[in-house]
C-alpha cells in the first residue's frame, strides 16, 4: 500500500546537480536560500562526473552542505561501492551518501545488487546511505533498503512514499521544468530541487547522520 506523506514543516533549501548543468555560482545560490547540495560524483564502475571535484571545493568553500550520490547500473555493486566510496574519499571531505537508483526495469537481480550496493556502503562508513528513488522501483523486502532515509522522486502535489516507506525525508518535487515550485536557482538556473522534512536546523543535524 502506497501512502501520501506531506510534513507540516518542508524546508526547499536542497539542490542536486551533475555535470549535465551550466557553470554553477555557488555562493550566489547560497545567498538566495539554499543550504545544501547533492552532487553526481560517480556511475557504474568506470565513470567520475568530470565537475564533481571542482564542485564539491567550489559548494563546501560557498557553506554549503555536501551530499555526493552514486547512479546505479548493472555492473558488479561491490565494485560500484567501492568506486563511489574511494571517490568521495578522494575529496577529504564529509558528505552525505545517496544511491541513485532508477532502473528501467525491476528485476530480483538487480534488486540484489542494489542490496548489496546499500550492505556495502554501510559497512564502509557506519551510517546507511539515503536511497534515492520512485514509488515504481523498489522491493521493500530486500535488506537494508527500509533502513535508507527516502530520497523520494515525485513530481506530483501529493508525494506518495513507496511500499515499505510511511515518511520520506527528501522530496525531489522538481527537475526545474516540471513539478512543483518550478523556478530558476541563481547561480545556478533551473536544476533538480529538494524538499526537506523538517527545519534548516533538523536538516543540519540530520546531514550529519541520516535516519529514516
Amino acid at each position: 500500500m502506497t501512502t501520501a506523506y506531506l510534513p507540516q514543516t518542508m524546508s526547499d533549501v536542497v539542490i542536486d546537480v551533475s555535470h549535465w548543468q551550466a557553470p554553477i555560482d555557488f555562493a550566489q545560490a547560497k545567498a538566495s536560500g539554499i543550504v545544501a547540495v547533492i552532487l553526481k560524483a560517480t556511475q557504474g564502475t568506470s565513470f567520475v562526473d568530470p565537475t564533481f571535484a571542482s564542485r564539491a571545493v567550489e559548494a563546501h568553500g560557498a557553506g554549503l552542505l555536501l551530499g555526493g550520490y552514486h547512479f546505479f547500473d548493472n555492473s558488479d555493486p561491490t565494485a560500484q561501492a567501492g568506486y563511489f566510496l574511494a571517490t568521495v574519499a578522494r575529496t577529504g571531505m564529509q558528505m552525505l551518501m545517496a544511491l541513485d537508483f532508477e532502473p528501467s526495469a525491476t528485476s530480483q537481480t538487480i534488486e540484489n545488487n542494489a542490496a548489496v550496493f546499500i550492505s556495502t556502503v554501510k559497512m564502509g562508513t557506519g551510517s546507511w546511505p539515503v536511497l534515492y528513488t520512485g514509488r515504481w522501483a523498489v522491493a521493500p523486502a530486500q535488506p537494508g533498503f527500509r533502513e535508507c532515509p527516502l530520497w523520494l522522486a515525485e513530481y506530483g502535489a501529493s508525494p506518495i512514499c513507496p511500499p515499505g516507506w510511511a515518511e520520506w525525508k527528501l522530496w525531489q518535487h522538481t527537475d526545474g521544468q516540471v513539478g512543483s515550485g518550478v523556478a530558476p536557482i541563481p547561480g545556478v538556473g533551473r536544476c533538480d530541487r529538494d524538499r526537506f522534512a523538517g527545519t534548516i536546523p533538523e536538516l543540519a543535524g540530520w546531514w550529519s547522520n541520516p535516519t529514516p
